[in-house]
């Protein structure tokens, strides 16, 4: 469980960098305050922006045979939403939920476990209570509360049973609002808990070695710059494909509908080579929110083939990545790969 990864505390709360937090203050535009999520928006403490680097990354779980598919909902403000699965391949051998909060102390019970059941195909299912083990936490990524935490639930295969569409419920009590208004339209005044947002990951039959990564570096909020590496299951050597994906919470555009080219300029780069973000092929973030656009925002889940990219790793077994964060208090919650080695 990573718990207050690299010595964060409450009193370094987003990392503020008088820099980041002057381009905050700059990007508020109009609306002359930081954008909340953002480090300006923590101006009471200020210190030097950290650069964390959590280092290699044991897999928290190996699935051999396999292939697998991800979805993702923002919540904050919500009580309900849906998530969509594309891209399972065989029958599903082991599903996951992830989810993250922000509160004020420890979190309650309400929000240690959700409601989850299958809309399509049907016939749909009744709703399942998945509950779910904290496997991190850290400071608030930039809003009220003083700490964010990270869960992870196992889905019966009954209800994951591959593509389809998911409807997730809240309990009474996850969300301090669920009316469903703009996250920045209230000026700080969201009552606690805030929750982030919902992710699957089905892993089913196929034909690659799939490693999942959560507990070493989940909740590890961060500002300015997060370097790890993912120690891999198996070698490169002879791989015909390998797949990233990626699920972070608190991501975002800007502040509201008003997009702040700051906020929104977070480069992600696999052994050097940008994967995501400006000057990449995606030429664009991973974390600006997109899986929940164009509001409530604040949840990614996003995925890239990074075949090229990896089989010019300079270590055979590992995956160096780093993302660089130039406004933004961000969290990551898990990375899913993929390592396929037979013939295209």
């Amino acid at each position: 469980m990573a718990i207050r990864i690299g010595g964060l505390s409450l009193a370094m709360a987003c990392f503020l960098g008088a820099a980041g937090a002057v381009a905050a203050e700059q990007s508020a535009g109009e609306a002359g305050r930081p954008a909340l999520g953002t480090p300006g928006a923590m101006s009471s403490a200020r210190a030097a922006a950290a650069r964390i680097d959590l280092g290699a990354i044991d897999p928290s779980k190996v699935f051999e045979n396999a292939a697998f598919a991800t979805g993702g909902v923002g919540l904050r403000n919500r009580r309900i939403g849906g998530v969509e699965i594309s891209g399972v391949s065989g029958g599903v051998k082991r599903a996951f939920a992830y989810w993250a909060v922000i509160t004020d102390g420890p979190p309650g019970p309400a929000v240690r476990s959700v409601q989850l059941r299958r809309l399509f195909p049907g016939p749909p299912t009744p709703f399942e209570t998945i509950s779910g083990v904290a496997i991190g936490t850290g400071d608030s990524p930039c809003w009220s509360g003083d700490r964010i935490t990270v869960y992870r639930g196992v889905v019966p295969k009954s209800v994951a049973s591959g593509n389809g569409q998911y409807l997730v419920k809240l309990n009474n009590g996850a969300n301090g609002n669920t009316d469903g208004r703009d996250p920045w339209a209230s000026d700080g005044s969201l009552a606690l808990p805030l929750f982030e947002g919902l992710s699957l990951v089905i892993i089913s039959r196929g034909n690659a070695t799939v490693a999942v990564y959560d507990g070493d570096f989940a909740g590890a909020m961060f500002f300015d710059e997060l370097v790890y590496r993912l120690k891999l299951p198996v070698g490169l050597a002879g791989a015909s494909q390998v797949l990233f994906h990626n699920i972070g919470a608190d991501g975002q555009k800007g502040n509201s509908l008003t997009v702040f080219a700051a906020t929104a300029a977070e480069v992600t780069t696999l052994a050097g080579q940008a994967i995501a973000g400006p000057g990449s092929p995606a030429n664009d973030s991973d974390w600006n929110g997109a899986i929940a656009g164009p509001l409530p925002q604040l949840w990614d889940d996003t995925g890239h083939d990074v075949t090229a990219e990896a089989l010019q790793s300079p270590t055979n077994k590992t995956l160096s990545l780093s993302v660089q964060a130039p406004d933004d208090c961000l969290v990551p919650v898990a990375n899913v790969v993929s390592i396929d080695k037979t013939a295209p």
